[in-house]
């Protein structure tokens, strides 16, 4: 059943192991033969779930305890290390992973090991949060120099005010009375009353 399982899977997705929709048939075929005491058989079943999948939690905690349950501790030892690489620093797959590995230390009475699997899990959660952190607190931070440029933009876009000084021209009792204007630029503007513009009639 598992053959044409696994066979019907790789004619969809090709591959040896048939890509990562074959890899819980694998291992399961794996827990299967390891029930029936085929460590041989188990072991290619698990590497190939793992060649189909290297993310497999249920192929790498499979896999470690039948290593375990055959007292080949160095075997499993070896596994948890290279399962462990595949999962980044404070996910639940490598919080998992960390437990497992501690649990099989301490029902081998080996609680030495235990504790330095549990330091190091503690010592890279810390590492992962603390980075975590950090990183947040920098997109938090404002940038000085964007802001500056900001600020000068805006200063620039204000449009400039004309600045002028007023003189008034009296002179004396005549009719010629006007208002100059002298602009910031030093050009001169006059404005003369209308009825001094216009003509006296005949």
């Amino acid at each position: 059943i598992f053959q044409q399982g696994i066979w019907a899977c790789a004619q969809l997705t090709g591959g040896q192991s048939g890509g990562f929709n074959c890899a819980r048939l694998w291992q399961a075929w794996g827990v299967l033969e390891a029930s029936e005491g085929d460590s041989a058989a188990a072991r290619r079943c698990f590497s190939r779930a793992l060649d189909a999948d290297n993310r497999n939690m249920a192929a790498m905690t499979a896999w470690t305890r039948m290593e375990e349950e055959l007292g080949n501790l160095d075997d499993a030892r070896h596994l948890f290390e290279r399962s462990l690489e595949k999962f980044a620093p404070g996910t639940d797959e490598k919080s998992q992973l960390w437990r497992a590995y501690e649990l099989m230390e301490q029902r081998a009475g080996n609680e030495a090991g235990a504790q330095e699997v549990y330091r190091r899990s503690m010592r890279e959660s810390f590492t992962a949060a603390k980075e975590a952190q950090a990183a947040e607190e920098a997109e938090e931070i404002p940038n000085p120099t964007v802001e500056m440029a900001m600020d000068s933009t805006q200063e620039e876009e204000k449009p400039l005010q004309k600045e002028f000084e007023v003189v008034r021209w009296n002179q004396g009792s005549t009719s010629m009375k006007a208002e100059i204007w002298l602009t910031d630029d030093g050009s001169i503007e006059g404005m003369v009353p209308k009825r001094t513009m216009k003509k006296k009639s005949a």
